[in-house]
């Protein structure tokens, strides 16, 4: 039997139709993806509007995720929360504060998470003096190689994964690839009202089981050059990690880049999360005829 790649752009036209509930509603993916490119969009344009405020809430978005270590959603959004009730300005970046922070919310490392507080801290606040749009610029200009000279990735407990879930809050070319959760984080507006919850994506759960089933993960062949990228689809393992982040992005060019890769990570989230679980029903599934599983199922 012969087995022909599937064609990305009929792939998304298909999924991106389907309904997937979340959060109690049920909407078209399509409906779930323009939503989730409007809160970028809402948090790019905070990063232009240069004030006190906007300086502590993107800073805190970080934190937030930064802190991420293989903890249940409900303690990730306790850390949020504590973050927001203690750190209001900049006066209250102190080491005392970090500590009752991670406390309050039962943070289970917190030694580790005040030193990654404190050293983000000293990058962005110190050695960058707030200037975030120098940073965002270059993660922009690295982001096909994942920032890989971000000093981020310096700071012990900080790899790529929880720092791309930082930066995929502000920028579409990287994706939410946090490894052991599925977190639901607030995003907030200038006035610090809630937009809604979403969730951060899985890419070792949902979202590489689907390019893996479908077959996506095959256009990956000619990405492996030297030893820094290794093919699989285990985001734990960082030579596979920095694979996946190169293999969306070939797969963002695929369709013009039409869709990024944030928007490729949220369509197959809601498609793996809702549609494409753990027993995917093949036989009814709109994609069986390109999907390489449903091929070889049929």
């Amino acid at each position: 039997m012969e087995l022909k790649l599937p064609d990305i752009n009929e792939i998304i036209s298909k999924i991106i139709e389907l309904k997937a509930p979340f959060d109690g509603k049920s909407r078209k993916i399509k409906d779930w993806l323009a939503e989730h490119r409007k809160q970028i969009k809402k948090n790019q344009r905070r990063i232009k509007c240069k004030s006190d405020e906007n300086d502590i809430k993107i800073l805190l978005s970080f934190l937030r995720d930064l802190l991420v270590r293989a903890i249940k959603g409900e303690s990730g959004e306790k850390v949020y929360r504590e973050l927001r009730n203690l750190i209001k300005s900049k006066q209250d970046l102190n080491e005392g504060n970090y500590r009752k922070i991670l406390q309050r919310a039962k943070y289970r490392w917190q030694e580790d998470g005040v030193q990654v507080i404190a050293s983000v801290v000293k990058i962005f606040a110190q050695e960058d003096k707030w200037d975030w749009e120098n940073y965002f610029e270059r993660a922009e200009k690295y982001h096909e190689t994942d920032f890989q000279e971000d000093d981020l990735l310096k700071i012990k407990n900080v790899k790529f994964k929880v720092r791309d879930l930082a930066l995929s809050s502000f920028n579409p070319n990287y994706v939410a690839t946090a490894h052991f959760i599925t977190s639901k984080i607030a995003v907030f507006d200038t006035d610090n009202a809630a937009l809604g919850g979403y969730e951060m994506a899985s890419n070792d759960l949902h979202v590489v089981r689907v390019i893996t089933r479908v077959g996506l993960l095959n256009y990956g062949f000619d990405l492996i050059h030297g030893d820094k990228l290794e093919m699989g689809n285990n985001p734990a393992n960082e030579k596979n990690y920095l694979f996946l982040h190169r293999l969306v992005h070939k797969l963002s060019g695929l369709t013009g880049y039409k869709y990024l890769p944030a928007d490729l990570d949220r369509i197959f989230w809601h498609f793996g999360k809702s549609i494409c679980d753990a027993k995917p029903e093949c036989s009814k599934c709109s994609i069986k005829n390109v999907c390489l599983t449903g091929q070889y199922k049929r």
